[in-house]
C-alpha cells in the first residue's frame, strides 16, 4: 500500500529515479532522493491507509487560494476538531435557521441558503458567483469560498437585484470583501479518494463521468462537507439536507421550479445518497475521523444518522460533551479582569463577586477583598 500523499507520475526522471507528484512536498521519488527531492520511503509525512492512528497524522491537502490565487495552508484545522453545522437549503431548515445565530456555532451554508434568516461564518459555492444573492458577497464577516478559476475575469461576475430588477453589479467577486479560492475537481471516486485528492469533489461532469465511470451528477453540499474536514471539523450536523424536492416544496427560500426540474433534482439526489452510503459503508468518513449526522428526519438522503436539531445545537454550544461549555444568553464578563490566581496558594479555582474573592480550594479557603491591596506576601512553595 503506498503513501497516500502519492499522486501520478510526473513522467519525469531524477537520477534515473521515476518523479512522482507529492501532496504534502510537491514531488517527490520513491528512492534515492536528497535535499531537493523528497524520498518517499524516508519521508517523516510517510501515511498509509492502514495506520492505526491514521485520521490524527493525516494532513489535508486540498488547495486553498487567497484573492491573488497564492496557496495558503492558514485556513486548515481552523475549527480544531470542534462541530460545525453545513446548511442546505431544504425547506425542513425554516424552523431550525434563526437558532445558529449565536455563539458557539459554526455553519457553512451553500449556495443562497447562506442568504436566507441564517448569517452563516462561511458560504460555498460553484456555479457562476451571479446566481447568488448580493448579500453574501458583500458581507465581510462571511468566508466566501469559490473555485479559484472564478476569482478573477469575467467568470468573477456579480448581479445585484433592486426593486425586482437584475443588473450588473459594478464589483466583482474579485473585489468582495473575505473571498477564498479553492481547487475543484468536476470528478468524483466515492470513496477515500474523496478526501485524498488535493482538491474539492463535487461530482461528474462529462469528463469525470468518462474518467470515474460513475453517474453524471453535481452536488454543492459535497464542497461543504470537503471544505469542513479541511477546516477541521470532526463532526457536522446536517440542515435543510432534505434530498427530495416538489414543485410546492423546493427550498427554504423563494424560487420557482416546475415538476420536471424537480424530478431531475430527485435524480440527482438519489446518486449522491448512493455515492454517500457507499462511503460510509466502505469506512471512508470513519478512516479519515469525521461523523456526519442528518437533522432531517425524513431525509432522502439516507447515509447519515438522524440527530434531533436541539441535541445537535446543545452539543455544538457546549452544553454537553468534553469541551467548554458557551454560556446561554449574554456572556457573563464580570471578573475576567481580576488576577486569575489566589495570592496565597495560587489557585485558579477562584469565585468572584463585586466586592468580595475567595478561593475554593479546600486546604485555602482565602478571602480577599479585590478594591484593597493585600498586605501579606505570598507563601514559598517548598
Amino acid at each position: 500500500m503506498s503513501c497516500v500523499y502519492l499522486g501520478e507520475s510526473k513522467n519525469e526522471f531524477r537520477n534515473k529515479e521515476e518523479v512522482f507528484v507529492c501532496r504534502v512536498n510537491g514531488q517527490c521519488v520513491k528512492k534515492n532522493g536528497n535535499r531537493r527531492m523528497a524520498q518517499c520511503n524516508k519521508c517523516r509525512s510517510h501515511l498509509k491507509l492502514d495506520d492505526s492512528d491514521f485520521a490524527s497524522k493525516w494532513i489535508d491537502p486540498v488547495e486553498i487560494y487567497r484573492r491573488d490565487r497564492t496557496p495558503t495552508k492558514g485556513l486548515r484545522d481552523i475549527l480544531a476538531g470542534g462541530t460545525a453545522f453545513l446548511v442546505c437549503g431544504g425547506p425542513s431548515a425554516n424552523p431550525l435557521l434563526e437558532r445558529l445565530n449565536s455563539r458557539g456555532c459554526f455553519s457553512l451554508a451553500v449556495n443562497n441558503a447562506a442568504a436566507h434568516i441564517v448569517r452563516p461564518q462561511a458560504f460555498v459555492c460553484s456555479d457562476p458567483p451571479m446566481k447568488f444573492h448580493q448579500d453574501i458577497w458583500m458581507d465581510p464577516a462571511v468566508m466566501k469560498f469559490v473555485p479559484s478559476a472564478k476569482l478573477s475575469g469575467y467568470r468573477c461576475r456579480m448581479r445585484t437585484k433592486v426593486g425586482g430588477v437584475f443588473r450588473r453589479a459594478e464589483r466583482g467577486v474579485d473585489q468582495a470583501p473575505n473571498v477564498w479560492g479553492f481547487k475543484r475537481w468536476s470528478w468524483m471516486y466515492p470513496d477515500d479518494r474523496f478526501f485524498t485528492t488535493d482538491g474539492c469533489c463535487w461530482g461528474n461532469q462529462d469528463d469525470g463521468q468518462r474518467k470515474t465511470g460513475e453517474e453524471k451528477t453535481v452536488c454543492t453540499m459535497l464542497l461543504g462537507l470537503r471544505l469542513l474536514r479541511y477546516f477541521g471539523a470532526k463532526r457536522i450536523y446536517l440542515i435543510g439536507v432534505d434530498f427530495y424536492m416538489t414543485p410546492e416544496l423546493n427550498y427554504s427560500f423563494s424560487q420557482a421550479r416546475d415538476a420536471g426540474v424537480s424530478a431531475s433534482n430527485n435524480k440527482h439526489f438519489r446518486t449522491v445518497n448512493k455515492w454517500l452510503c457507499q462511503m460510509v459503508e466502505g469506512g471512508s468518513f470513519k478512516r479519515f475521523g469525521l461523523e456526519v449526522y442528518n437533522c432531517c428526519e425524513r431525509s432522502g438522503l439516507r447515509a447519515f444518522p438522524h440527530m434531533p436539531f436541539d441535541e445537535a445545537l446543545a452539543d455544538a454550544k457546549g452544553i454537553i460533551g468534553v469541551r467548554e461549555a458557551v454560556e446561554p444568553g449574554q456572556p457573563d464578563c464580570e471578573g475576567w479582569y481580576e488576577k486569575s490566581e489566589c495570592p496565597k496558594c495560587g489557585s485558579w479555582h477562584i469565585r468572584y463577586t463585586a466586592d468580595l474573592s475567595t478561593c475554593l480550594e479546600k486546604k485555602c479557603g482565602f478571602k480577599w477583598d479585590t478594591k484593597k491591596p493585600l498586605n501579606f506576601k505570598k507563601e514559598k512553595k517548598r
